[in-house]
């Protein structure tokens, strides 16, 4: 299988207000090194796919306000790599750009579209399914997800459901479901029809122009106009800020994925987490003999167990008998609560409320 026409799309735009208060709106969580490795969930997902693309075939979806960050975190990539949102509308829009904006590059181009805060544990596994997927999509004019054998009933994520039908070893997709309750998640694990939804897709950006054109022919008729034509890059750029302001926000799951006829699905042979709470962090991070994870030099625990600590090396920290909380300090707050994600969306919600929106 050639890779020449093989495209990654890495969609950074999200503010990942769950990840209050070290993700921020001017520096949010993709920009963010979580497990104290040196690198950036953006760095990581960059480097991972280097393997499975050519590097000059990899875009960066992300929202204007932060377009700077992404410059700082990879040099290497191309000014022209980085698609430049001007507003927050949603993953729809976004994928739409993306995909008229490579198809007006590479008319056969063939794309992976990943959220840059992935946890992937088994990277030969990963390449491969990835390569498959885009092998496929090449083939077939299909979209195409991956899913997760679910190894307990996660409430966090959303499920995908197969039947008997097949193509080249992919399974057409029954139904989705966002989110299930307890008692439903339990089901869908025991039946061994459904799989964890990852919100990886892969298709050729034809496949899903045409798909989005009968599902959402409003937004992509202006686009089409956008992308039609002989015009400088300036032009289209000004013509598509003008449009893309006009967009309603739209979930591509609600809009299209869950809607479209054509969604098949991947059986992923690699470990996945959406790193979505602070909880996971802790979860996916190396620990003390006691349980504890600590991003810090520069701390002292006494009798505490399970907990997740953040703090800055220039600070000495003394803890005692915390059991499964969560700590962060940075330069303008400090947050010390039970490691539950509801917390932090109370926390932050009432800051908003409250107009503090320097905090946020």
């Amino acid at each position: 299988m050639s890779t020449n026409h093989n495209y990654l799309v890495i969609m950074a735009g999200g503010i990942g207000s769950r990840f209050w208060p070290l993700s921020r709106t001017k520096v949010p969580k993709q920009f963010i090194d979580f497990f104290a490795t040196g690198k950036t969930l953006l760095r990581q997902t960059y480097e991972r796919f280097l393997s499975i693309v050519p590097a000059d075939h990899i875009i960066v979806s992300t929202n204007l306000a932060y377009t700077d960050l992404v410059r700082e975190q990879l040099p290497e990539l191309a000014p022209q790599n980085i698609l430049r949102e001007p507003s927050f509308r949603g993953t729809a829009p976004s994928m739409a750009l993306a995909a008229y904006h490579l198809r007006s590059i590479d008319a056969e181009a063939n794309i992976v579209m990943v959220p840059a805060d992935q946890f992937i544990v088994n990277e030969d596994a990963f390449r491969a399914d990835m390569l498959q997927a885009l092998d496929y999509t090449s083939r077939h004019d299909h979209l195409v997800t991956v899913g997760i054998r679910p190894t307990h009933p996660e409430t966090r994520y959303g499920y995908i459901q197969v039947g008997t039908e097949r193509s080249d070893g992919l399974y057409k997709i029954k139904t989705f479901t966002e989110k299930p309750q307890p008692d439903f998640a339990r089901i869908f694990v025991e039946s061994g029809e459904f799989y964890w939804n990852t919100g990886l897709f892969i298709w050729r950006a034809q496949t899903i122009i045409d798909t989005m054109h009968t599902l959402l022919p409003d937004m992509m008729a202006q686009l089409d106009r956008v992308f039609t034509g002989e015009r400088s890059r300036d032009e289209r750029r000004e013509d598509l800020y003008h449009c893309y302001e006009s967009f309603v926000h739209l979930s591509v799951d609600y809009a299209v994925i869950e809607k479209a006829p054509n969604m098949y699905m991947l059986t992923g042979t690699y470990g996945w987490m959406d790193i979505g709470r602070w909880e996971d962090v802790w979860q996916e991070s190396a620990k003390d003999a006691e349980g504890n994870v600590v991003h810090s030099g520069n701390c002292e625990l006494y009798d505490c167990r399970n907990n997740l600590i953040i703090v800055p090396n220039d600070r000495k920290t003394i803890i005692q008998g915390l059991d499964g909380y969560f700590f962060c300090a940075t330069d303008d707050m400090v947050v010390l609560c039970p490691m539950d994600e509801k917390n932090i969306r109370h926390f932050r919600n009432d800051l908003q409320s409250k107009g503090e929106v320097e905090l946020l």
